[in-house]
């Protein structure tokens, strides 16, 4: 029986019969999941199968991926956060503002999944591995440079994690027949194309520290 490979949110390659195979979303990230279990429509099984008598056995083998299928033509600002603010007074000629101190923030590395998938077994377990997709970055800027600001104007330090809405199936599952295999077992076999369900969220493209400025 093949064991179970474990792969990581940042983990590109997914191995397979001892060969490596490199799948990436689209440019933003590469996303892995566990490997998941669907029921196939009646029909010739691969010749490599595996007989398991039950729900326990699923999560061993090869890796479901995320696949990336659409994205949003414009990225957004997702402010994650914002400094004192600093006001040039009305009567000045001009002001030169800096705040001068270094910040680290913590953040999520996608905001608002949401997953749908065909089999309703498989909403709890994607339930409990899904949280990679929410992974958890930081942002540190040292606030070093200087904006000048005219009479009356506002400013204030922020961080910045610039977000794309995309969208995706999940690719790869073992699937079955429901033929019968051993004592009270059924035969499975992976097909690393099987493309099932849906999910979508807002993945981080980049993240940086610049200054806010109104009046």
């Amino acid at each position: 029986m093949r064991p179970h490979t474990t792969a990581t949110p940042e983990a590109e390659p997914a191995v397979r019969d001892g060969k490596s195979r490199r799948r990436w979303l689209a440019p933003v990230m590469s996303l892995a999941l566990a490997p998941l279990l669907l029921l196939a429509s009646p029909g010739t099984a691969s010749a490599q199968t595996w007989c398991w008598d039950g729900p326990t056995d699923i999560r061993k083998g090869d890796t479901t991926w995320a696949k990336s299928q659409t994205q949003a033509p414009r990225t957004w600002q997702d402010w994650v956060w914002r400094g004192d603010t600093f006001q040039c007074p009305w009567n000045a000629p001009s002001c030169s503002y800096a705040w001068q101190r270094s910040k680290t923030t913590g953040w999520q590395w996608s905001v608002g999944l949401s997953v749908e998938n065909p089999v309703p077994y498989l909403n709890k377990v994607l339930g409990s591995i899904t949280p990679s997709y929410g992974r958890t970055g930081s942002t540190t800027t040292s606030y070093t440079f200087t904006t000048n600001l005219a009479p009356g104007q506002f400013a204030r330090p922020i961080q910045v994690v610039e977000r794309r809405w995309t969208k995706g199936t999940f690719v790869g599952a073992f699937r079955t027949d429901g033929s019968g295999c051993g004592r009270n077992g059924h035969t499975y076999w992976w097909d690393g194309n099987y493309e099932f369900g849906t999910w979508e969220t807002n993945l981080r493209v980049k993240d940086y520290g610049t200054y806010q400025i109104w009046k």
